[in-house]
């Protein structure tokens, strides 16, 4: 993992940023088809986790070795590699999805103890990947051609820190990765952090006045100002795209649109969701649907507007 890539403005094509894919391949391509996509011009970024759970997980992690395609490391990127290389948080992989890469991480442990396992062409695969994780960034910052700029990351910057974080300070990798490196309950803040998005965690969202009364008792906690640009996140499933103040959370537990689609089953919220920088329009994907949506948006004038908590 490193700490920081900064993208050019795209001159020649279309930027977009999609939520947690977690291996579904289906609605990923149901997506790619719809957009248009032309992947000579266009870019595609992710907040990351892009295996366990889903249908695919080993091809959706082979579009890390695509020249269009930008990822950021997240946690589940931490579960699988730190299973595949011995390290501590690899334990919980299995617990969490990494089922599909299991023959390959046995495979790895018998390769570090210096055996000679007999191994498959998926399985030499799925391991020769490991190494292009490891240059994942923990963030990324996409320049626009307005002059504008995004931060892209899987969780959250951290709550209570001593300086206000700005987008200077975020254009030093050595500060990106003390700030994203800061510890939350789970792990890293950038990696695991819930402590804005984790109130609304698969919970109707249709009640605006009661999601801006939840907002407004850690207002002051908040990282967001003047000098930070917008933040594009995952990691916690939310049944609409959600901003609060400066970040928007589009993870919107795609995994599942799958095994719904193999019920036939329709009206779930369940789909891969994906945002447009330059247009900041929204779209949703299963493997058989997709249109258009727009973010439950909760903004300082909301805040404001209640006063003191």
């Amino acid at each position: 993992m490193i700490a920081l890539k900064t993208f050019e403005p795209n001159l020649k094509g279309r930027d977009f940023v999609i939520g947690d894919l977690h291996g579904s391949r289906l609605a990923f391509e149901n997506l790619l088809k719809n957009l248009s996509f032309d992947e000579t011009v266009d870019r595609m970024f992710s907040v990351g986790d892009l295996v366990d759970r889903g249908e695919d997980s080993h091809w959706c992690l082979s579009l890390i070795r695509n020249s269009w395609f930008h990822s950021v490391y997240a946690n589940h990127e931490q579960l699988m590699y730190e299973a595949f290389s011995g390290e501590p948080y690899g334990i919980w992989w299995l617990d969490n999805g990494g089922s599909w890469g299991l023959s390959a991480r046995l495979v790895a442990d018998t390769l570090r103890a210096g055996g000679t396992p007999a191994i498959t062409d998926e399985e030499y695969d799925i391991i020769d990947l490991q190494a292009l994780v490891q240059e994942l960034p923990m963030m990324m910052t996409v320049n626009m051609k307005d002059g504008k700029k995004f931060h892209i990351l899987h969780a959250e910057l951290p709550m209570d820190l001593s300086y206000k974080i700005t987008d200077e300070i975020l254009a030093d990798p050595q500060k990106v990765f003390e700030i994203g490196s800061t510890l939350c309950h789970e792990g890293y803040s950038m990696l695991w952090s819930r402590n804005i998005f984790g109130r609304f965690y698969d919970q109707t969202l249709h009640d605006h006045a009661k999601l801006v009364r939840t907002v407004k008792y850690f207002e002051k906690r908040l990282p967001f100002n003047d000098e930070l640009s917008h933040i594009i996140s995952g990691h916690t499933p939310c049944q609409k795209p959600l901003t609060v103040i400066g970040q928007t959370v589009i993870d919107t537990k795609a995994y599942a649109t799958h095994k719904t689609a193999a019920r036939g089953a329709v009206g779930r919220w369940e789909a891969l969701t994906c945002v447009q920088l330059d247009t900041w329009q929204f779209y949703q994907s299963t493997p058989n649907t997709f249109m258009t949506t727009n973010p439950i948006v909760i903004n300082r004038a909301d805040l404001n507007a209640l006063g003191q908590p």
